[in-house]
């Protein structure tokens, strides 16, 4: 049975950024790091299966790790974007209110609109209230009563970004091991034996990064069911008639209560030049369901057609739709991100409900885990047990 420091299940966005974080940074020695992953490749479900926006956190709960996370990632993946030649749509993003949003009642909207303002503020983001007219000029064909720009949002190619992750990861040593799905996890002499349908190992550390299935590899390592998992669908139509095409070319998304499930279907561009509509929100009972019910083509038509009147149903078709691991808080709408050290000796860090924009918040989840109490007193860091700085790591990869 082979022996490895650090376990990581799960090859998504978050996993092969822990796996390349832990592997790049200096400890006492190299760490022997595997990565086990149920599917054929990296980035299978939720990773790929998104928008590709790397979010401001403007959406987010003040204070929140999503919000926080999705700040510092972001900066840190359009850095890693540029650096590797990975896909990159610098866009911006409107939130917009539309002129059929004022007819019906101004106020929740605005209310809307209002809440996101204040958490710009408070986190330092920078956005601009526009006017009809401001609107037109960075949008010509859209629509809209008021809306806030954000300059400073781009959409990343995530299965590019993934692979790259992947393969800066596989360059400092890290192992990964697909179709390798772990039925089995249990605690001896101060580190963990996973079983898996393929083979057993020891390792000494354990990052649980399986996104949907997170909830249910925690109650392997923890012989109990702490977590709970709430799969949501987010479909996508994709707009396919070339003469409407190109008429949005940047992020627009609509202003939604903070109680939305989701961030509302939304024009959504990509670096490739293609423009989707969606994601949707549809419950659904499997972690798997990603075709059952389609939700028909009408309904994106009509959340998007008040800031595009040109929009027709025969303009769009089915693209394709992601499903996001969502956790529920205390007060019943969608909670934070929860990255728990579940165990300090041997390491167990849990990261359940790493939904939106966990995309975005990719790198700034690995430094936060790396540099967790139980890793750094498990690993213990070089020079005197601190880290290197950031800057040098940088320029050393």
């Amino acid at each position: 049975m082979q022996s490895y420091d650090v376990c990581i299940i799960g090859a998504g966005v978050v996993g092969c950024a822990i796996a390349r974080e832990l592997a790049h940074r200096r400890w006492d020695r190299p760490l022997r790091i595997i990565v086990l992953e149920t599917h054929e490749r990296a980035g299978e479900e939720t990773s790929t299966r998104n928008s590709g926006v790397l979010h401001s956190g403007i959406h987010e709960r003040a204070g929140s790790l999503k919000g926080r996370l999705a700040r510092e990632g972001s900066s840190l993946a359009v850095a890693y974007a540029v650096r590797h030649g990975i896909p990159l749509l610098r866009s911006g993003m409107v939130i917009a209110i539309s002129g059929d949003d004022v007819r019906q009642g101004l106020w929740r909207e605005a209310a809307s609109l209002w809440r996101l303002w204040h958490n710009a503020w408070k986190a330092k983001i920078r956005v601009s209230v526009v006017s009809p007219s401001g609107l037109r000029i960075w949008e010509p064909n859209l629509r809209a009563f008021c809306g806030i720009v954000i300059p400073n949002v781009a959409v990343i190619d995530s299965y590019a970004f993934v692979q790259s992750l992947r393969a800066d990861a596989e360059s400092g040593g890290v192992q990964f091991v697909f179709n390798n799905r772990v039925v089995n996890i249990e605690a001896d002499a101060g580190s963990y034996i996973i079983t898996t349908e393929r083979q057993r190992l020891r390792t000494a550390g354990l990052i649980n990064a399986a996104g949907l299935h997170a909830d249910e590899v925690a109650a392997l390592a923890l012989s109990t069911k702490k977590y709970s998992v709430s799969p949501l669908r987010g479909e996508y139509y994709e707009l396919v008639t070339e003469s409407k095409k190109h008429l949005i070319r940047r992020l627009v998304y609509p202003a939604l209560p903070p109680q939305s499930a989701g961030k509302g279907i939304h024009f959504s561009p990509r670096p490739n030049g293609q423009l989707f509509l969606g994601p949707n929100t549809v419950p659904v009972d499997s972690k798997t369901d990603y075709t059952s019910r389609k939700t028909p083509p009408g309904v994106f038509v009509q959340a998007l057609q008040k800031f595009l009147p040109a929009l027709e149903e025969r303009d769009l078709r089915w693209a394709y739709s992601g499903i996001r691991p969502q956790v529920k808080g205390s007060n019943g709408h969608k909670g934070d991100f929860i990255i728990a050290s579940d165990s300090e000796d041997p390491p167990l860090i849990n990261l359940v409900g790493i939904e939106s924009p966990g995309l975005s918040a990719a790198l700034g989840i690995a430094r936060h885990v790396a540099d967790t109490t139980c890793i750094q007193r498990r690993f213990h860091a070089s020079n005197s047990g601190t880290l290197l700085t950031h800057a040098v790591l940088e320029r050393r990869r």
